[in-house]
């Protein structure tokens, strides 16, 4: 059951769902521009009181809470849509049928903006990849907005004389698309995700691809040539552009062979492929840099970058110093520093199975991991595979230590430790000079922390305390 609050009778011309960051960032914008809002969230109206006075005193007359109503919603003539709120709600349908607009928060950025886009999605690496690119043009002197998925609204970008927008969009944001159109656009890989939302891999691929639908062809895509669907999708727009379609330029990134148009990482060379305006090919090979970032995803991810640095006309030296001086995202496998030879990571974030199997692949060194915190009853005999390898050891620890230890006993350091703090300790005495001690807790943080950066920000200080103790 909704609550409905109106202080008057006449119509708002655009109703918000959602009062998320993005969405009240959208309410913001709107009422600045002049116009009437309404705004309709989930959540029961006892905890959003205080959010509803700030509201009232910003200029908002109409509120629903609780839930979303038709009658509510016929009401405006345009809706525009946080991310997390589902498409196919009934609602949007009676929205449709009474002639109403429905757009997200990134559709509505992207109309009164003014400047080009670039955008870049995809299952995993979006937020390092788009704050790759953020640092690229910013060391270019290009005045970029970075934001979108990433945790800035992308409506905080219009009127701010920006030269570049550069937005992490996710599938929810792409749902929401109307005229949306990037000068670049960037699909990392599809893996499975949202299971919830798209049942169906063909699902989750059309929410994907609707980055570059209304793409023309002076624009240009770029996806991941190892990926197979998104091989298959890229190879069908490449046919359907040589019939003479309004498709965009595809160039593909791959790290096991040479592409048509793109660039390949081959073991110690890069070779870069592009398209001149007269169709002929530059093709340019390069040794390959260094990356602070393990893993082959990290490399796929900077080759993924660095064409869309290089279309957008930024000089390949800067591209390649910035991404070469790249030291990774707080809590995502964050390089934290060397300690007696020991290198240390910060994957806190890694709060499920999935996540540290990421983590490991990351790495050919032997590795202490610690693993534990708040059980959330994972089955963590899936990671014994992926362990024989390379694991020097694992030290299990927080809450959820006494079931690891049972579950893998073969691999653990004894019992591990109730806190971080003694787990690192434990991980120090173990490791050896060219080890990698790496956290990937694959647990939620909420028995010794309030969140995953908590507890990263934790294992960054005692790692640079492990120095001071010599």
């Amino acid at each position: 059951m909704t609550e409905n609050q109106t202080t008057d009778s006449s119509f708002p011309e655009v109703l918000v769902v959602g009062l998320g960051r993005s969405g009240l960032a959208a309410v913001r914008w709107l009422l600045r521009q002049g116009l009437r809002v309404a705004v309709s969230d989930i959540r029961p109206a006892a905890q959003m009181h205080d959010l509803r006075r700030e509201l009232e005193a910003a200029g908002v007359k109409d509120f629903e809470f609780g839930g979303h109503s038709a009658a509510f919603f016929i009401r405006c003539r345009r809706i525009v849509v946080s991310p997390g709120v589902p498409l196919e709600l009934p609602v949007f349908a009676a929205a449709r049928a009474a002639g109403g607009e429905i757009i997200g928060e990134v559709e509505l950025a992207a109309r009164y903006c003014g400047c080009p886009l670039l955008a870049l999605t995809g299952t995993n690496g979006k937020t390092t990849s788009i704050t790759m690119l953020g640092e690229i043009f910013a060391a270019a002197g290009i005045n970029a907005f970075v934001g979108g998925n990433i945790g800035r609204p992308a409506v905080e970008m219009i009127g701010g004389n920006f030269a570049a927008g550069v937005l992490e969009l996710s599938s929810f944001q792409l749902e929401s698309m109307d005229s949306f159109r990037p000068q670049v656009a960037v699909i990392l890989n599809l893996t499975p995700d949202h299971q919830d939302r798209y049942p169906a891999a063909a699902a989750y691929l059309e929410a994907k691809t609707e980055i570059c639908r209304r793409q023309r062809r002076s624009d240009y895509l770029i996806l991941n040539q190892d990926d197979t669907a998104l091989a298959d999708f890229g190879h069908r727009l490449v046919r359907e552009r040589e019939a003479g379609a309004e498709r965009p330029a595809i160039l593909f990134f791959s790290l096991s062979h040479e592409v048509d148009l793109g660039a390949a990482w081959l073991r110690d060379e890069i070779v870069i492929k592009l398209p001149r305006p007269d169709g002929t090919i530059v093709c340019h090979r390069r040794p390959a840099f260094s990356l602070r970032l393990p893993g082959a995803h990290n490399r796929a991810n900077a080759l993924a970058v660095l064409l869309a640095a290089l279309v957008w006309g930024v000089d390949e030296s800067i591209a390649v110093q910035v991404l070469t001086g790249f030291s990774g995202i707080a809590h995502r496998l964050e390089y934290v520093g060397c300690r007696s030879g020991v290198n240390y990571y910060n994957d806190s974030k890694a709060t499920n199975i999935d996540a540290v199997l990421k983590a490991l692949a990351s790495f050919t060194q032997p590795l202490v991991l610690l693993l534990g915190g708040y059980d959330k009853g994972a089955d963590f005999t899936l990671l014994r595979d992926f362990l024989s390898g390379n694991l020097r050891c694992l030290i299990p620890f927080g809450q959820a230590a006494t079931t690891i230890a049972r579950q893998l006993p073969e691999l653990c350091a004894g019992d591990g430790a109730e806190k971080l703090a003694p787990a690192l300790d434990l991980a120090r005495q173990n490791a050896r000079p060219g080890d990698v001690v790496l956290l990937a807790p694959g647990c939620a943080s909420f028995d010794e922390f309030k969140n995953y950066e908590e507890r990263g920000d934790c294992f960054r200080r005692l790692v640079q305390n492990l120095e001071d103790a010599g």
